[in-house]
């Protein structure tokens, strides 16, 4: 079965490595799927309709609509309410909290913002 990922992989200019390690999985699994060589699983393919901002019928090539604005209203609204969550949460921490949680965050992205 042949998917667009490998097409959508390139149009945001990622590697094979890079949207392999972005969904949790190793890049030969990946090579695979491109190839057509082994399917998804539904998790995945849910993961990468989300990450890509397309339809599941749309990588599976059963559609030619990337999304529709239901499903794309829907997705910013869920991303919403968990970011909200995550707010919320930080302003109850304690300064010093904060700073640790910051540094953290920093150290996994081997970055400073």
């Amino acid at each position: 079965m042949k998917t667009r990922i490998k097409e959508l992989r390139l149009e945001k200019r990622m590697t094979q490595q890079a949207l392999a390690k972005q969904m949790g999985i190793n890049q030969a699994s990946l090579s695979k799927i491109e190839r057509g060589a082994s399917l998804p699983d539904v998790l995945l393919l849910q993961d990468l309709s989300r990450f890509f901002h397309v339809t599941i019928d749309y990588l599976l090539l059963s559609s030619e609509q990337r999304l529709t604005a239901d499903s794309l209203l829907a997705d910013n609204l869920c991303n919403l309410k968990k970011y909200q969550h995550l707010i919320n949460i930080y302003q109850k921490m304690t300064l010093k909290q904060q700073t640790d949680l910051y540094n953290f965050l920093c150290s996994m992205f081997d970055s400073h913002i």
